[in-house]
């Protein structure tokens, strides 16, 4: 996970930096997307260990 946050900080610093709009937006839609994916993987990994510690099936 520490390699996308600093994926998506160094796509936000690049947004930042760039004067032309549509490489501005192609940065945040791509930062965007990388705290998607974060959030998604936390997600699966929630349900993982939810259905790991299912009672029911001891």
């Amino acid at each position: 996970m520490a390699e996308q946050t600093w994926a998506t900080q160094q796509l936000l610093a690049l947004a930042a930096q760039t004067p032309q709009f549509k490489e501005r937006a192609l940065y945040l839609a791509l930062a965007e997307l990388s705290e998607e994916q974060q959030r998604r993987l936390k997600q699966a990994q929630g349900e993982l260990d939810g259905r790991m510690w299912n009672p029911s099936k001891w």
